[in-house]
């Protein structure tokens, strides 16, 4: 029932073109042989004819349905569950970042708020590459939204009075065209959206540069530290040396990081993080353990209590009963535990005045004795813990260097941080010393943003690839430590063998890519192969499901498990950081998303369509596959409604967080691993999503004239998809991995693809219907296209990645306009030693190639030097001149008041406007090169936080490998009635650091903690 009102709505929009299908309407006419049933079978059978629209309703209704379910869950959830919802507007997750504004907390009262957030806080608050993102969606929504005005209103009226006598959504195909005249029809329109769509691409690409500009040069990003280092790969051993980097580079180099081999330290860094996470495992099932004994022994015995504290007077005890006393309380004799602890009392009056200063330095201030001693006395170890359970279940592992013998694993634990933290400590102070091979890296900060561009731009070595891998603006965090010992030669090697897996890779992925285009033409193959006939049985509705959303979903799943396969390849690349890991991926996942999503589904869908007839009759097969390559098109639209609108209120609904914080949390008994998953927001990987849309985009582009349908399908899925996405930006998405947009110009690039393929098919298949005109005008438009793809990529490339000098300049005095003569001739009196930055590398004064100085005029007779008057040469130029003048006074006289000199006027200006006058939105829509330029843009910018200060010791750890400076895990218990966490953090706090604070069990001895009051906070560093 529900699909069947969707496939009577779309009947009724149908209902036109159908009527003229009919063979009977019309048939007295034209010498036709009458209106009987007999002509009747030329036309498509009814169950053939809707089954287009029905596979598509039976798609459109479950993933509608599906969305209407997420979005309620994101409306009736989103107040009661801000971590899931609204993460980024807690102060304790943005630190030192600006939080997002607060939305209000009605069902529907924040919308309106929302849509109000202006777009700068996008860019000012999030990242470049969200903002750009946000703004690539937009713009294919226009692209395609744009086309559906310039291509409906022509090419649906054409196709579906086409004559090929094709039924309802294949009506609507250019296969549906029997005269080869109607092609002008598609030529002009591919002319006028594809020419639309290359100015986009332009003037987006022109955007960027300009926008990008602004954010490096704003004065919050200029002083940050990774916009002010360089990173040099492939270095030669000679140079891997501080003092001949700083004799290179010159004073303006302030800190070198040159990275050491740390292995065996990283081995030691990560056994401290496992023993510490064992330890803490063990202390709360220790605390858990020994909790339960005591409810249960209260409960059986409620009347009963604790052992009271006791009043500490006893003298010092002697060694032997000490031990003997100390045996009797670990093995669980609360009366030994208690005159043991008594005992201890002696050591605080014999304590030197060395030892009381260290005591004061260790005290818990919230550790309360559990007999009511001093919280300084060295109590019995497990004590508390004793009372209630025996030694022999507390706790214990078998470690393998311990022939597998059963140890305590809280005090193996204790004594192995002790030794761990004492190994580490001397191993790092070895490498700082020099210690250590170095890798073929280095980092070197420069004084300021100039320099380390300059130094950037630069080519360091003379031998090809030595330091000419180099980068700038890669932060600490986001570094892939192990690429950087690679060498050149092992790059280039690595490289290539990548390309070939990913290569390989794309080949093995289309063979389940053509078995998902062939099941959207599940019922043509069923005809052929005889295993297949109980297809025929199943319910229409259920086989409209399996052939129009199964497909769609199999194939988003299966694109789903590329990108971590490529995120792999590209750390073993060698590629030096995880930001442009992703922009790897980015080109290497379109890659896949074309072959498998567009060409292989789009040829197998429509070969397996006509697969019948081809069997039949193979010289048929250009024809066939003419006619049936369109009615592909119908595949897509079911793809773009679970890209776009399935994808969209999944995002919205965010429900692998909302399991992930509301049941997985509660469910962790580790409030370390707990506070983490909550401190963690969700990152998003760029290198993933763009090619989605991407791919989208070109589907869109190539069908656009084939299959018009397609375009409002993508235009009001990426509408719908830039606003979900527009919400988890700024209110649940992380956004620290940053490339400053890169993604953005190379997903415009590759939009070009789009129109390639599109104009190709179109060729091909004016070219098999023998329309030559058409075939003729889209061969000069495709070359066009390449002309402009090539133009723009060499405009576009080098200022992608370098900034220019000339910026910085009109940064600090404004817009340098074109100067009279005689402003240029006071101008050239410049000082005697100017030079820019690289006047460091070049000697400004030295001539090379000059010829020599004339000799002065006056050496020269009088006669000689008037004689060049009665040269011809002279007289010639003097008359040219004197009639150059005269022609052009004469045509501006008379051609100043006429129409065709306003004319010329008008163009000029809108070819060329003043920057000066205000623009109205067509000026800065069709001029962003003037009215969108970097000065204009800069007020706009400038990337929070504001006054940000690096720590004093960044020297010795901002460009250092982790193990380098990464401090003890700290760890976290929880507090209990019992007291046995008071007990365990007084003895543990000398191996490592722990707390109870923020954390406890509660009646049935669980673990409950607020993160916001955890102990493990670390204050972010932004580099």
């Amino acid at each position: 029932m529900e699909s069947g009102w969707s496939e009577h709505l779309l009947h009724h929009l149908f209902r036109r073109f159908n009527e003229s299908a009919d063979p009977r309407i019309g048939s007295g006419r034209d010498n036709s042989t009458g209106g009987t049933l007999s002509h009747a079978d030329l036309a498509p059978k009814p169950d053939e004819a809707a089954s287009s629209l029905s596979t598509l309703a039976t798609t459109f209704v479950p993933v509608l349905i599906y969305s209407a379910i997420c979005l309620s869950i994101f409306i009736l959830l989103r107040k009661k569950c801000p971590r899931v919802y609204a993460p980024r507007t807690f102060a304790s997750l943005r630190g030192p970042e600006r939080t997002a504004p607060p939305l209000p907390d009605g069902w529907f009262n924040w919308i309106l708020p929302f849509f109000a957030i202006d777009d700068n806080y996008i860019l000012n608050n999030c990242s470049l590459d969200a903002f750009f993102f946000l703004r690539f969606l937009r713009v294919l929504s226009i692209v395609c939204l744009v086309g559906v005005f310039a291509a409906w209103p022509i090419l649906l009226p054409v196709h579906g009075t086409g004559g090929n006598r094709l039924a309802e959504l294949e009506r609507l195909t250019i296969g549906n065209i029997k005269l080869p005249s109607r092609y002008f029809a598609h030529a002009a329109v591919a002319w006028c959206f594809f020419g639309f769509v290359l100015f986009m691409i332009c003037r987006e690409c022109i955007y960027y540069i300009n926008l990008r500009q602004a954010y490096l040069l704003s004065p919050n990003y200029a002083k940050r530290l990774s916009a002010r280092t360089v990173l040099f790969t492939c270095i030669p051993k000679p140079y891997l040396e501080e003092a001949k980097l700083r004799k290179l580079f010159g004073d303006e180099a302030k800190n070198v990081w040159i990275p050491r081999n740390t292995r065996y330290l990283r081995g030691l860094v990560e056994d401290r993080e496992k023993t510490a996470e064992r330890l803490e495992q063990a202390e709360i099932r220790l605390i858990r353990l020994a909790n339960r004994a005591r409810n249960r022994h209260l409960k059986k015995f409620p009347a009963e209590s604790a052992p009271q504290p006791l009043v500490p007077v006893s003298p010092a005890p002697s060694s032997q009963q000490g031990i003997a006393a100390q045996d009797d309380a670990e093995k669980g004799k609360i009366g030994s535990a208690i005159r043991f602890a008594e005992r201890q009392l002696s050591v605080l009056d014999t304590a030197s005045s060395d030892a009381d200063k260290t005591t004061e330095n260790t005290v818990d201030l919230e550790y309360t004795h559990p007999y009511g001693f001093d919280p300084s006395l060295p109590d019995v170890r497990g004590s508390v813990a004793a009372m209630w359970i025996s030694a022999d279940k507390r706790p214990y592992h078998r470690p393998i260097k311990n022939f597998g013998r059963r140890v305590d694993t809280i005090r193996w634990c204790r004594a192995r941080l002790k030794s761990l933290n004492r190994d580490i400590w001397k191993l790092r102070r070895k490498h700082r010393g020099g210690d250590g091979s170095p890798l073929s890296a280095a980092f070197i900060e420069f004084d300021s943003q100039a320099s380390a561009q300059s130094a950037f731009q630069i080519l360091a070595h003379h031998q090809p690839l030595h330091m000419s891998p180099r980068f700038i603006g890669i932060r600490p965090e986001e570094i892939n430590w192990g690429a950087l010992r690679i060498k050149w030669w092992e790059h280039i090697m690595r490289r290539f063998l990548m390309m070939g897996v990913i290569t390989v890779a794309i080949v093995f992925w289309s063979f389940p890519s053509a078995f998902v285009g062939m099941v959207s033409n599940l019922d043509e193959l069923a005809k052929l192969a005889p295993f297949m006939k109980w297809i025929f049985i199943i319910p229409k509705p259920i086989l409209d499901i399996i052939k129009g959303l199964l497909p769609a979903l199999a194939l988003s799943w299966l694109m789903a498990a590329v990108p971590g396969m490529l995120r792999a390849c590209g750390r073993a690349a060698g590629i030096p950081s995880y930001a442009l890991i992703e922009l790897y991926v980015q080109n290497a996942y379109f890659a896949f998303q074309i072959v498998q999503v567009f060409l292989v589904t789009t040829l197998t869908s429509a070969a397996s369509a006509a697969l019948e007839k081809i069997l039949k009759d193979p010289l048929s097969v250009k024809d066939l596959l003419s006619e049936n390559l369109p009615k592909a098109s119908n595949f897509y639209l079911s793809y773009i409604l679970v890209q776009c609108l399935a994808a969209g209120a999944y995002n919205m609904a965010n429900l692998f967080d909302l399991f992930r914080h509301q049941v997985v949390a509660q469910a962790t008994v580790n409030p370390r691993k707990r506070f983490f998953r909550w401190r963690k927001l969700t990152q998003i990987h760029w290198g993933g999503e763009y090619p989605r849309f991407t791919n989208l985009g070109v589907i869109a582009l190539s069908y656009s004239c084939i299959a018009p349908l397609v375009l409002l399908f993508a235009g009001l899925g990426m509408w719908f998809l830039s606003y979900t996405y527009r919400y988890n930006i700024i209110y649940v998405y992380d956004s620290d991995l940053d490339t400053l947009g890169l993604f953005y110009p190379r997903a415009l690039m590759q939009l070009m693809f789009g129109l390639y393929v599109a104009e190709i098919c179109l060729i091909g298949l004016f070219a098999l219907k023998s329309a030559l005109g058409p075939v003729l005008l889209m061969l000069i438009f495709f070359i066009f296209t390449a002309l402009v793809h090539i133009s723009l990529s060499e405009a576009v490339s080098p200022l992608l990645a370098n900034l220019p000098r000339t910026l910085a300049l009109e940064r600090d005095i404004g817009p340098i306009a074109e100067e009279s003569p005689a402003e240029q001739s006071s101008t050239t009196s410049a000082p005697e030693h100017a030079g820019g930055s690289a006047a460091a590398y070049y000697d400004v004064n030295e001539h090379f190639g000059d010829e020599p100085e004339p000799p002065p005029l006056d050496e020269l007779d009088t006669d000689i030097q008037m004689r060049g008057i009665e040269g011809s040469s002279s007289l010639r130029y003097a008359v040219l001149d004197f009639t150059k003048a005269a022609v052009a006074a004469w045509i501006k006289k008379d051609t100043e008041d006429s129409s065709l000199t306003r004319a010329l006027a008008q163009i000029k200006a809108w070819l060329t406007p003043d920057a000066n006058q205000k623009p109205n939105f067509i000026m800065t829509f069709f001029h962003p090169e003037v009215y969108q330029e970097f000065k204009r843009l800069q007020p706009r910018v400038n990337p929070g936080p504001d006054d940000l200060e690096l720590p004093a010791d960044y020297g010795r750890k901002a460009y250092q490998p982790p193990e380098m400076w990464q401090p003890a895990p700290k760890l976290w218990i929880p507090k209990d009635d019992a007291k046995v966490s008071r007990q365990e953090v007084a003895h543990t706090k000398d191996s490592i650091f722990i707390s109870d604070r923020g954390c406890w069990l509660n009646d049935k001895a669980r673990v409950m903690c607020e993160p916001e009051e955890s102990p493990l906070f670390e204050p972010v560093i932004i580099y």
